[in-house]
């Protein structure tokens, strides 16, 4: 099944360079002005250099190119092939299979070319090592969007339930408006049971969930673009046809 929403739990890019390496190489330098410019074209070329010829200095380049391709050359509209993104995850989990964060990005892009089955797999692999909420998060939307409502309710609850939903955060990424964002658990998972809501026809009962997760996390892209839906499809209801 093909997903045409949001990729959803985010990712948080970090340069972890090389202190020892060189970093007033021609490659380099190339990379921090073409992305000090959000010239993201040629610092993905300078990345492709740095991992071919400098991949011991920097070995946290073939990491940035998949993350590059996946959210800077892969928005919805434009013609982009994600499979580039996902070479760059495999060939990173090559060398190392314990690199959460191209776990992570593989797990995305796999659902976003539908395969289930195979995204369940990674995001399950990640939160049974690490308990960070995105994966649950990920995981969750997985179990809604294959109807395990049940499933879907008792982890919502579960989660509510726990003291660090207050403190500790789900990382959203969405490439359509290039916005990386982290939000409060608690609001993440309360987002679910306003999906819920509104697919039970209890439309008043999901905009009032979509506001508590705005009180809890202002600035959720998420929950302010499910209200204005909301509100847009109401309007239309009272349009004459």
């Amino acid at each position: 099944m093909r997903y045409n929403v949001t990729i959803l739990a985010g990712i948080s890019l970090l340069f972890a360079c090389n202190n020892s390496g060189k970093k007033d190489s021609v490659n380099y330098g190339l990379f921090t002005n073409a992305r000090a410019a959000q010239d993201y074209q040629t610092a993905i070329t300078a990345l492709s250099m740095m991992a071919t010829e400098d991949s011991a200095t920097y070995p946290w380049a073939i990491d940035s190119l998949a993350f590059y391709h996946f959210f800077y050359l892969n928005i919805p509209g434009l013609v982009k092939n994600p499979s580039t993104a996902l070479h760059y995850c495999d060939k990173g989990l090559a060398s190392n299979p314990e690199n959460a964060f191209l776990t992570e990005l593989k797990g995305k892009l796999l659902l976003n070319q539908g395969k289930d089955s195979a995204a369940m797999l990674l995001f399950t692999s990640l939160w049974n090592k690490n308990k960070d909420y995105t994966y649950l998060w990920e995981i969750t939307f997985l179990n809604m969007a294959t109807g395990k409502f049940n499933l879907c309710d008792s982890t919502i609850r579960m989660v509510l339930s726990q003291p660090d939903a207050t403190t500790k955060k789900v990382r959203f990424t969405h490439p359509e408006v290039a916005m990386q964002e982290s939000i409060e658990a608690r609001a993440a998972f309360l987002f679910f049971d306003a999906l819920m809501k509104n697919n039970k026809g209890n439309f008043i009962g999901a905009a009032e969930t979509l506001s508590k997760c705005l009180e809890f996390s202002p600035d959720f892209y998420l929950a302010k673009k499910g209200i204005y839906e909301m509100q847009q499809n109401a309007a239309g209801k009272g349009t004459p046809q």
